[in-house]
This record gives C-alpha cells, sequence and structure tokens, in this order.
C-alpha cells in the first residue's frame, strides 16, 4: 500500500522502520525541529531521523493553510494515511484524503486512556495491564472504530520508558498486520463503547509533586508514571530533589514519623514515611546535580532521619 506516515516523538519509529519494510512509504509528516537538551540547540523529531535514515522524504505542515496542506497530501495519492505521536490532531478534511482511510496507533486498549499520556496515566492510576490499539480516525480524538489490539501486563518494576519501549516494539508489529488486513480487505472495524471511554490529560510539570500524604504504593506510581519528564519531585530543605526509582511498603509501621519525614537513611537507600507505609527511595537527583543512588548522596548531604520532605 502507498502510505503517508505521520508522527514526532521516538514512540513512533519503531512503527516507521517496521512497516517500511513491507510497505511503501510515500512521504513522512513531522513537526518542524525545535530546540532540545540542556543547551536548547534546534534539532529534528526522533521521527525525522528515523525517516532520513530510511530515506523517506520528510516534510512539515506545520502552520500551512488547509487548503495548501490539502493540495500538498493529495499529491501523493495515498492509500492509507498512518499517524502515530504526531502531536496534533488532524483536520477531517485530510484524513479523507486516502483511497482507504486513516489509521492512528493508540498507547492504551481504548477506549480507555484517550489523550495525551495513557502510558504514564495508566502508571499512576496503579494499572496491571495495558496495551496498544489500531483504530480507524476520526475528528474526534482516539474515538474512531478499533481494527486490532494487543494486551500486555505491567509489572511492578515498569516506569514510562520501560512500559513505552515495550508498547512500541508491540504496535509496531501490531501496526504492519492491520495494514496487511486493510490491504486484503479482511481487517474487521468494531465501534468502541463510549461508556467505558476515558481521556488523560496532558502533563504538566506540577503533576510530578510528590503528596506524602498518600500511601507509598500511589507515591510509587506516581514516581515511575512521572519517569523521564516532568519527573516524581518534592523539597527536601532548600532544594528540589527528583526521585527516580523506590519500592513502595503500604504494611510497613512508620511508627510516630509524620508523612514527608525521612525514618532512614543508609543501607542504599532513604527511607521516607508516608500517609500509609514507607517508602524506599533508591536514586534520586538534586536540582542541578546528577542522578545518583540515594545512599550516596544521604552520605555526601548528611541527610539524617527526622528530616522531612514538603510539597
Amino acid at each position: 500500500m502507498k502510505i503517508v506516515f505521520f508522527g514526532t516523538s521516538g514512540f513512533a519509529v519503531p512503527s516507521l522502520e517496521r512497516l517500511s519494510q513491507f510497505h511503501g512509504i510515500e512521504a513522512v509528516i513531522t513537526k518542524p525541529d525545535k530546540p532540545r537538551g540542556r543547551r536548547l540547540i534546534s534539532a529534528p523529531s526522533p521521527v525525522k531521523k528515523a525517516a532520513a535514515g530510511l530515506g523517506i522524504p520528510v516534510m512539515s505542515i506545520e502552520g500551512l493553510p488547509l487548503a495548501e496542506s490539502e493540495k500538498l497530501l493529495k499529491d501523493y495519492c495515498a492509500d492509507l494515511f498512518v499517524v502515530i505521536a504526531y502531536g496534533r490532531i488532524l483536520p477531517l478534511k485530510l484524513l479523507c484524503l486516502p483511497k482507504v482511510y486513516s489509521i492512528g496507533l493508540h498507547a492504551s486498549l481504548l477506549p480507555a486512556y484517550r489523550g495525551a499520556s495513557p502510558i504514564n496515566w495508566a502508571l499512576i492510576n496503579g494499572e496491571k495491564e495495558s496495551g496498544v490499539s489500531v483504530f480507524r480516525l476520526n475528528e474526534k480524538m482516539d474515538a474512531g472504530e478499533v481494527v486490532m489490539q494487543k494486551r500486555t501486563d505491567i509489572s511492578q518494576d515498569d516506569n514510562a520508558e520501560t512500559l513505552s519501549g515495550r508498547l512500541a516494539a508491540i504496535g509496531s508489529d501490531l501496526l504492519v498486520e492491520a495494514v496487511d488486513a486493510i490491504a486484503a480487505g479482511t481487517a474487521v472495524l468494531s465501534l468502541q463503547d463510549e461508556s467505558r471511554a476515558t481521556v488523560t490529560p496532558k502533563l504538566k510539570k506540577d503533576d510530578g509533586r510528590i503528596d506524602w500524604e498518600r500511601s507509598s504504593g500511589e507515591i510509587h506510581n506516581r514516581i515511575r508514571g512521572m519517569y523521564g519528564w516532568p519527573g516524581a519531585f518534592s523539597n527536601l530543605g532548600n532544594k528540589t530533589i527528583k526521585i527516580w526509582s523506590s519500592i513502595p511498603d503500604d504494611t510497613s509501621d512508620k511508627g510516630r514519623a509524620v508523612p514527608g519525614e525521612i525514618t532512614a537513611a543508609g543501607s542504599g537507600v532513604i527511607k521516607v514515611a508516608c500517609g500509609r507505609g514507607t517508602l524506599d527511595i533508591l536514586e534520586i537527583q538534586a536540582e542541578g546535580g546528577k542522578r545518583m543512588k540515594a545512599s550516596e548522596y544521604a552520605l555526601g548531604h548528611a541527610i539524617r532521619p527526622g528530616s522531612k520532605f514538603v510539597k
């Protein structure tokens, strides 16, 4: 099939690479280069870099009038548009251009966790299962008929990075299977059950702020759901501390310690009292510092029991 591929983030790269092995990718549409990293140097999106390596033409339609975008895309005479982690909802007029239709790959088992951050919120909410969905695109966000889905378990050790990587790989295989079925005319589309639909908001920096009144299990889930950006964080003294990894124990007796109070520092962890149970912090990063083991940070900064994390 002749395909125009829309994508921006790294989540879409495995699908682009896999799909290009079996079908003709006429062009890749991605977001314009933008400042990235600490030094804010302008750099291409992960999808643009991958497309260049595959020798596929790349362009951006950002900021173009709808009529001009429509004319440019129509010239490809595509059978199918594939949209993955592109960062923008395409107008229905563009989605209707392909000879067949337009499809997307979403990192959840639709209709659950529609929206911008399904992986993060599945982890924050303590879900035990996630998956990917290939679905037909319409004018509503992630609401079109489902073509195929595949499930995967979420382990207690998963974070946003590991789960995203696994779902991207699973999704790339599922996408090829779905496109093959569409090409063969054997794809079966199923309406989503709107009564089961949930929507995830786009992450904000303050979503990473830890509320120590919550249980250690809930805090642990927020830490792994916020892994990378924005990161889970709290204030200790006059420093903002990002917490990278932890182990929860909702049954642990915190004694008389109040939520946020450090009850032990050493033996590889910093132990903190929570609303219920205690949390062992394994890796942290102080503001302006490097990521390190919590025990190393405690030794270098004279952290003692009785110190307290605050919101």
